[in-house]
Protein backbone atom coordinates (compact mmCIF):
# COMPACT_ATOMS: atom_id res chain seq x y z
CA UNK A 1 0.00 0.00 0.00
CA UNK A 2 1.36 3.66 -0.98
CA UNK A 3 1.14 6.31 1.11
CA UNK A 4 -1.57 8.30 -0.43
CA UNK A 5 -4.03 4.98 0.28
CA UNK A 6 -3.09 5.01 3.63
CA UNK A 7 -3.94 9.19 3.83
CA UNK A 8 -7.61 8.32 1.93
CA UNK A 9 -8.31 5.03 4.12
CA UNK A 10 -7.25 7.05 7.67
CA UNK A 11 -9.25 10.13 6.13
CA UNK A 12 -12.43 7.91 5.20
CA UNK A 13 -11.80 6.37 9.12
CA UNK A 14 -11.77 9.48 10.53
CA UNK A 15 -15.27 10.79 8.68
CA UNK A 16 -16.37 7.73 9.93
CA UNK A 17 -15.64 7.78 13.49
CA UNK A 18 -16.88 11.69 13.25
CA UNK A 19 -20.28 10.84 11.86
CA UNK A 20 -21.04 8.02 14.01
CA UNK A 21 -20.30 10.09 17.22
CA UNK A 22 -22.57 13.07 15.72
CA UNK A 23 -26.27 11.98 17.09
CA UNK A 24 -24.20 11.20 20.94
CA UNK A 25 -22.63 14.79 21.13
CA UNK A 26 -25.99 16.33 19.74
CA UNK A 27 -28.19 14.65 22.51
CA UNK A 28 -25.79 15.61 25.13
CA UNK A 29 -25.03 19.30 23.87
CA UNK A 30 -27.90 20.23 21.96
CA UNK A 31 -30.91 21.16 21.58
CA UNK A 32 -31.37 22.67 24.62
CA UNK A 33 -35.03 22.88 24.78
CA UNK A 34 -37.48 23.49 26.96
CA UNK A 35 -40.36 20.72 26.05
CA UNK A 36 -42.53 21.92 29.09
CA UNK A 37 -42.84 25.33 27.55
CA UNK A 38 -44.17 23.73 24.37
CA UNK A 39 -46.51 21.96 26.55
CA UNK A 40 -47.96 24.68 28.62
CA UNK A 41 -48.50 27.32 25.49
CA UNK A 42 -52.22 28.48 25.85
CA UNK A 43 -52.73 27.67 29.36
CA UNK A 44 -54.08 29.84 31.89
CA UNK A 45 -50.98 30.73 34.53
CA UNK A 46 -51.02 28.61 37.69
CA UNK A 47 -54.33 29.93 40.11
CA UNK A 48 -55.94 31.62 37.14
CA UNK A 49 -58.46 28.91 36.77
CA UNK A 50 -61.65 30.95 35.42
CA UNK A 51 -64.62 30.04 33.38
CA UNK A 52 -65.68 32.15 30.90
CA UNK A 53 -69.39 33.59 31.01
CA UNK A 54 -70.79 34.30 27.52
CA UNK A 55 -73.28 37.75 27.73
CA UNK A 56 -76.81 36.98 25.77
CA UNK A 57 -76.52 37.57 22.17
CA UNK A 58 -76.63 40.47 20.88
CA UNK A 59 -78.51 41.07 16.87
CA UNK A 60 -75.13 42.81 15.00
CA UNK A 61 -72.36 41.74 17.70
CA UNK A 62 -69.88 39.16 17.86
CA UNK A 63 -68.91 38.25 21.35
CA UNK A 64 -65.14 38.38 22.55
CA UNK A 65 -64.14 36.44 25.10
CA UNK A 66 -61.75 37.20 27.16
CA UNK A 67 -58.07 36.32 26.77
CA UNK A 68 -54.23 36.64 27.92
CA UNK A 69 -52.13 38.46 25.62
CA UNK A 70 -48.16 38.93 25.63
CA UNK A 71 -47.74 42.54 25.79
CA UNK A 72 -44.26 44.34 25.57
CA UNK A 73 -42.86 45.38 29.01
CA UNK A 74 -44.70 42.50 30.58
CA UNK A 75 -45.24 38.92 30.80
CA UNK A 76 -49.12 38.67 30.60
CA UNK A 77 -51.73 40.80 30.30
CA UNK A 78 -55.87 39.84 30.44
CA UNK A 79 -57.90 41.30 28.05
CA UNK A 80 -61.11 41.53 29.15
CA UNK A 81 -64.00 40.26 26.92
CA UNK A 82 -65.97 42.99 24.75
CA UNK A 83 -68.81 42.81 21.65
CA UNK A 84 -67.48 43.42 18.11
CA UNK A 85 -69.73 44.93 15.44
CA UNK A 86 -70.57 42.45 13.37
CA UNK A 87 -69.59 43.94 9.87
CA UNK A 88 -69.37 40.49 7.33
CA UNK A 89 -71.60 41.44 4.94
CA UNK A 90 -70.33 44.78 4.22
CA UNK A 91 -66.79 43.44 4.54
CA UNK A 92 -67.30 40.67 2.11
CA UNK A 93 -68.84 43.50 -0.20
CA UNK A 94 -65.48 45.62 0.12
CA UNK A 95 -63.21 43.22 -0.87
CA UNK A 96 -64.56 40.50 -3.32
CA UNK A 97 -64.08 42.38 -6.54
CA UNK A 98 -63.34 40.25 -9.51
CA UNK A 99 -59.68 40.28 -10.83
CA UNK A 100 -58.69 43.17 -12.87
CA UNK A 101 -61.60 45.40 -11.98
CA UNK A 102 -61.23 48.63 -11.14
CA UNK A 103 -63.26 50.70 -9.19
CA UNK A 104 -64.32 54.20 -10.36
CA UNK A 105 -64.25 56.90 -7.16
CA UNK A 106 -64.33 59.81 -9.18
CA UNK A 107 -67.08 62.27 -9.91
CA UNK A 108 -70.77 61.54 -11.08
CA UNK A 109 -70.31 63.99 -13.99
CA UNK A 110 -67.48 63.77 -16.55
CA UNK A 111 -66.52 66.37 -18.46
CA UNK A 112 -64.41 66.41 -21.94
CA UNK A 113 -61.12 68.31 -21.82
CA UNK A 114 -63.13 71.78 -23.09
CA UNK A 115 -65.01 71.46 -19.80
CA UNK A 116 -68.17 70.32 -21.49
CA UNK A 117 -70.17 67.48 -19.80
CA UNK A 118 -70.10 63.96 -20.92
CA UNK A 119 -72.99 62.30 -20.97
CA UNK A 120 -72.89 58.60 -19.57
CA UNK A 121 -76.69 57.53 -19.86
CA UNK A 122 -77.26 54.96 -22.34
CA UNK A 123 -80.06 56.82 -23.88
CA UNK A 124 -77.68 59.65 -24.88
CA UNK A 125 -76.07 57.51 -27.48
CA UNK A 126 -79.07 55.64 -29.92
CA UNK A 127 -78.23 52.91 -31.64
CA UNK A 128 -78.60 54.89 -34.64
CA UNK A 129 -76.75 57.73 -34.26
CA UNK A 130 -72.96 58.55 -35.86
CA UNK A 131 -72.36 59.13 -31.84
CA UNK A 132 -72.28 55.82 -31.12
Amino acid sequence: MNIMQKIIYTGFATCALASASMPAFSWTVWPNVDFEWYADVGKLPAGNAEVAVFPAPRTGYIWAPGHYESVAGSDRQYIPGRWIVDDHQEQVARYSVPAGTQLATGPTVLYDRDGRPIPTHPDAYPIDSVRR
